[in-house]
């Protein structure tokens, strides 16, 4: 039974909820959390369509047309498609960065909460949730003739877990990952081709602990150094891993926070990254569009290629 979960649901709402430390928010700099109220619903902000009996929203640029990449994002446990979007603003970006915005929704289990099969520790009756993504992202590419080279997928807890499986499994079809508060599980996963992936990770993250832990249906989970270090070789990066120029991507602090590293020696147009976002817990509070577009930038930067290992 997803987990222990009643804790990661009251970490959610707490971090929602309190008081927060002094924010960095202007006319040009928002932060996620303004505007968000305990138990409001976010509605279906485009169309909703139908794979496997199972629906999904989808938002489209007003102007379709086709070739446009697709962004697969998948929420935490307890949280839903749209209110993920609504806290990472992504949909305010569909019209301004072109692309296709994809919010499923996960199955509820035994006390009413939404989640992923990550495929961990979870029973043989669970959601064939790698069968409803794929057959979701062939509805978009068949329906609305997107991008083949550019299905990217973002995941924050859970669904950062499983945004890590869909990369292992379906390697062939997936560009780009970004994974916020996540994990690969790296005694499953043996991915065909290279896959460009960028983790993302709170240092004082209480709920999936920088160091690697446990967390109920999720099980153990490795590290985010190990995680990193996993996709590095992966991948077939064969060069070290070096420090970038940090980033300021939370209303948490009034500078730069977040610490950026990538290895060198990737395959040709795929790249391994992580940002650690100092002094962060598990759902940060980002800085608006700041966040949005650094992630758009990074997967838009990053297509599928041919490059074999």
């Amino acid at each position: 039974m997803p987990i222990g979960l009643r804790t990661a649901r009251w970490v959610l709402l707490g971090s929602l909820l309190l008081a927060r430390v002094p924010r960095a928010e202007t006319s040009e700099r928002n932060c996620a959390f303004s505007g968000i109220h305990r138990g409001e619903k976010a509605p279906c902000l485009g169309g909703e369509r139908t794979v496997l009996g199972r629906p999904y929203c989808v938002h489209v640029p007003a102007a379709p047309r086709a070739g446009l990449p697709v962004v697969l994002l998948l929420h935490g446990y307890t949280s839903s498609g749209g209110a993920e979007s609504r806290y990472f603003d992504l949909d305010s970006a569909v019209e301004r960065r072109s692309f296709i915005l994809v919010k499923p929704d996960g199955t509820f289990d035994s006390m009413g909460q939404r989640y992923w099969n990550a495929g961990r520790h979870l029973s043989a009756n669970s959601p064939d949730d790698m069968t409803y993504l794929s057959a979701l992202l062939e509805d978009v590419v068949a329906t609305f003739g997107a991008d083949v080279t550019r299905l990217f997928v973002v995941g924050h807890s859970n669904g950062a877990f499983m945004a890590n499986r869909l990369a292992c499994e379906r390697s062939q079809r997936i560009a780009a990952i970004v994974s916020l508060a996540g994990a690969v599980d790296p005694d499953k996963c043996q991915p065909a081709q290279p896959v460009s992936v960028l983790t993302v990770h709170g240092s004082a993250d209480a709920l999936i602990h920088y160091a690697g832990g446990a967390a109920g249906f999720l099980g153990s989970y490795a590290s985010a150094e190990a995680t990193l270090a996993f996709w590095a070789k992966a991948d077939g990066c064969t060069g070290a891993r070096t420090a970038g120029k940090s980033l300021h991507l939370t209303c948490s602090s009034t500078e730069a926070e977040t610490a950026v590293s990538s290895y060198s020696g990737c395959p040709a147009g795929v790249a391994v990254q992580h940002w650690r976002l100092d002094g962060v817990g598990h759902i940060p509070d980002f800085a608006l569009p700041a966040w949005p577009d650094a992630v758009l930038d990074f997967l838009f930067a990053h297509p599928k290629t041919k490059a074999t290992k």
